[in-house]
């Protein structure tokens, strides 16, 4: 089970990291279609989302070191940081499901891959 929690929380990692890009860097152009917004919303908001694409990656970035501890031989440090970045991660996609009707899609997509990897992690460790 903690292999596939891991396997989950890879791609929740790397789905972060994609936001972090389209947040932090693409904007104003890539993103635009993705979140569905209007040249001059991306415009007015750009401060905003710079500072939460960096939010995104460092979630992403506390997920990813709990594996490496993981795989160096410290499990109880691996499964705290590991379950600190895809609890983290999968809380962040309820407030935007439970605040923003309209974008309840996009909630179900970020959270799924940290539910799983959430849930998969818990099982292994309780095995």
């Amino acid at each position: 089970m903690t292999i596939a929690g891991i396997i989950a929380l890879l791609l929740a990692v790397a789905l972060h990291v994609f936001i972090f890009y389209l947040e932090s860097f693409a904007w104003t152009t890539r993103a635009l279609p993705v979140f569905g917004m209007s040249r001059e919303s991306a415009e007015q908001t750009k401060e905003m989302a710079y500072n939460q694409g960096f939010y995104n990656l460092f979630l992403a970035i506390i997920a990813a070191a709990g594996a490496l501890a993981h795989f160096a031989g410290a499990p109880a440090v691996g499964l705290a940081l590991m379950l600190a970045g895809t609890g983290s991660m999968l809380a962040a996609a309820a407030v935007l499901f439970i605040t923003s009707p309209d974008k309840r899609s996009a909630a179900m997509k970020q959270g799924a891959f940290p539910l799983l990897a959430v849930l998969l992690l818990t099982l292994g460790a309780a095995l």
